[in-house]
């Protein structure tokens, strides 16, 4: 444990400069920044000091496990992360964003009732709206679900709200709102569980391996290698090309669901209000218009902005 918490205070430390530069360096010139030195310094004190409180405890859990689980202690760890995961998945929107940033509930209005009847119309289980000041950080906007089952809650930046209209805003809605209804949500958590599962797996079969820590200095035969040396050793060199390749098939999927929550959208009858706002946004976020196409096709998750606006308008066509 010593070890990881030094691996995370060199690599924060490593990593500080570079965040400060693209923070206020980099955002500032195309005027997104808005964070204070102030803010960005108790923002890197809460991260650090969640990072102990949870992932110390978490990581100290990894290691019992390991050693307590004997050859198929991969069962256990996969059961484990499966469970903290969900847990987080759970206390994270409710319990830790609410340190950074305020969440109120959205006013009363056109806007709320609008969104309302958006969600009944399509049957989604909506409990809560709320309104997240991301503006005391960046010019930056977005717009994003959480919850499990029966309570489900959407959250809106105020960024967001600002820049587009109302229907432009639902339109929106709508296709995240068509992740939700196509299964992407549900498949991407299933897929990360898998991940873990398989990963855990593997390394379970190179556990131990003499020649896989010796390669990396460890060869005196009267110390036993830690578990979390061999741990990272594996994520960070047998298992990353595996990473590699399973990324660049996410991302693609990825981008594949973009295309199908964009044309849930349209056929909800938003086909020229989600075209409009995602334009408003993609100029107020300064976003690339046409990428270079090996680069986006490897790297975004999202596809061009001229490529989905192609996609919905052939779309639009056809339903005419």
């Amino acid at each position: 444990l010593v070890f990881l918490l030094l691996e995370v205070l060199s690599s924060t430390l490593m990593s500080l400069p570079f965040e400060i530069y693209s923070t206020f360096r980099i955002e500032k010139k195309h005027g997104f920044n808005k964070t204070t030195p102030h803010l960005f310094l108790t923002d890197k004190i809460k991260t650090l000091g969640l990072t102990a409180a949870i992932g110390g405890p978490a990581a100290a859990a990894v290691l019992k496990l390991i050693r307590w689980g004997g050859d198929r202690f991969y069962i256990y760890l996969w059961a484990f992360t499966f469970l903290f995961t969900t847990v987080m998945m759970t206390i994270l929107p409710t319990f830790i964003m609410p340190l950074f940033n305020k969440y109120e509930p959205l006013p009363d209005g056109s806007l709320k009732d609008q969104i309302n009847s958006l969600a009944d119309k399509i049957q989604f289980p909506l409990t809560k709206l709320f309104v997240v000041d991301g503006s005391k950080r960046s010019g930056h906007s977005n717009a994003y679900m959480f919850g499990f089952r029966r309570n489900k809650r959407i959250v809106l930046y105020d960024t967001l709200i600002s820049q587009v209209t109302e229907e432009e805003l639902c339109a929106i809605l709508g296709h995240e709102l068509g992740h939700w209804a196509r299964g992407h949500t549900a498949f991407n958590f299933c897929f990360t569980q898998a991940y873990f599962g398989a990963a855990f797996f593997f390394f379970s079969l190179c556990f131990g391996s003499v020649g896989l820590v010796h390669a990396f200095g460890f060869d005196d035969s009267e110390r036993p290698v830690p578990a979390i040396v061999s741990l990272l050793l594996f994520f960070g060199t047998l298992w990353e090309p595996v990473d590699k390749a399973l990324t660049f098939l996410m991302t693609m999927h990825s981008r594949k669901c973009e295309y199908e929550a964009d044309e849930y959208s349209v056929k909800l009858g938003f086909g020229q209000q989600l075209q409009s706002g995602l334009c408003k946004i993609n100029i107020e976020n300064l976003g690339a218009l046409s990428p270079d196409r090996l680069y986006s096709t490897y790297h975004y998750s999202h596809p061009p902005l001229t490529e989905r606006l192609s996609a919905m308008m052939a779309l639009d066509s056809k339903m005419k």
